[in-house]
């Protein structure tokens, strides 16, 4: 028993002195090709030392108990286990589980070619920021441009992989963030959107919609705009940008904030309590969504319209039709990589365990038999 102890402890002490020679790890910077992607696993062969310390004193348990039975009564009772032929038993099992870890650690070996596609989608948001987005008439605790904000933020949340880009318009447009995959940055910028930053004021949806058209690269890849306005609009119908974004088959999604019976529009939204905005003759102006504009724009390019008075837009069926439209192919791709190898480990695992249960009680024997 002495002998399976010191045996283990050459194992234990050759398997890890492998493991930090050969540094196999993801960030392996020695060149070689043979590597464990998930080598954290291989922590769990320190477990097979005390499952073979803990094997041998119950052996050893259990021949001495033997010893202070009579012989009369050992053949009726107990049998006496040899340990060179308990062994076999416990070589197979023990090698079962040391090959298991090791296919859970995944051996890679060698490179093979695989084939991809790339696929992509870019999608703008069209964001409407003059001065009827201040009104608070779907909640009192935040604004059409905050339910806005919310409802943009909520969608990238949801995106995976896909370029996202952010236009705002009033009186005229621009493009507050190029396209990009990076999404806390669209975050940041989205969260420190303010009317106030276009001074000229009005609903522009023409220039705004140009703009956002401009934005897209020339590339053979799904594009998608979400408008988001209250329709108010005090410019012409942008019949020519709707026909645009027809030919160069952009699809529109159009959503729509706000209440019908609609609410105050503030001086300063930083400063309600200083009163809301006045006609000459010193009525107070109360700004509606208009969802018949909003329906139109959609209905006219071709796209999808969503209305919502709700403080936490639903954006699922207006995202269940993005992600239904068919992903441009961008281009194939044949790269290498390495070959999982965990086959044959994980094949020599099963095979030790099978001969293990095979084997059965057939190897313990009553000696003076």
């Amino acid at each position: 028993m002495s002998a399976i102890l010191l045996w283990e402890l050459i194992f234990a002490l050759f398997a890890f002195g492998c493991y930090f020679i050969f540094d196999y790890s993801v960030g392996n910077s020695s060149g070689l090709q043979f590597r464990f992607k998930n080598a954290e696993s291989l922590w769990l062969l320190v477990l097979l030392m005390p499952f073979s310390v803990l094997f041998i004193l119950q052996v050893r348990a259990h021949n001495k108990r033997n010893d202070s039975i009579p012989p009369q009564l050992i053949r009726l009772l107990l049998q006496p286990v040899s340990d060179l032929r308990v062994f076999l038993k416990y070589f197979f099992l023990r090698n079962g589980i040391v090959f298991l870890i090791v296919a859970m650690a995944q051996p890679s070996f060698g490179n093979k070619k695989v084939s991809g596609t790339i696929r992509s989608m870019e999608i703008a948001l069209c964001l409407d920021v003059s001065n009827s987005m201040n009104a608070k008439d779907i909640t009192n605790d935040a604004s059409r441009l905050d339910v806005a904000k919310r409802a943009m933020s909520e969608l990238i949340n949801r995106l995976s992989g896909e370029k996202i880009g952010v236009t705002l318009f009033a009186g005229n447009a621009f493009v507050q963030l190029p396209l990009t995959t990076d999404y806390d940055a669209a975050k940041m910028f989205i969260e420190e959107i303010e009317t106030g930053m276009i001074s000229k004021q009005g609903t522009n949806f023409s220039d705004a919609l140009l703009t956002t058209t401009q934005m897209f690269s020339p590339s053979k890849t799904s594009k998608v705009i979400l408008l988001v306005t209250d329709g108010e609009d005090h410019e012409e119908y942008p019949k020519e940008a709707l026909e645009k974004i027809r030919e160069a088959n952009i699809h529109l999604c159009a959503l729509g904030l706000g209440s019908q019976n609609g609410g105050p529009i503030p001086l300063d939204p930083l400063r309600p309590e200083i009163g809301y905005k006045k006609t000459e003759s010193g009525q107070l102006i109360i700004s509606k969504m208009n969802p018949e504009l909003i329906e139109s724009i959609a209905n006219d390019a071709d796209g999808l319209a969503q209305i919502s008075s709700d403080p936490f837009p639903d954006l699922t069926g207006m995202l269940t039709e993005i992600n239904q439209m068919k992903r441009t192919k961008l281009r194939d791709l044949e790269f290498e990589i390495q070959e999982n190898r965990y086959q044959l480990p994980l094949g020599i695992s099963i095979a030790c365990f099978l001969i293990y249960f095979m084997l059965g009680n057939k190897l313990i024997r009553h000696e003076n038999a």
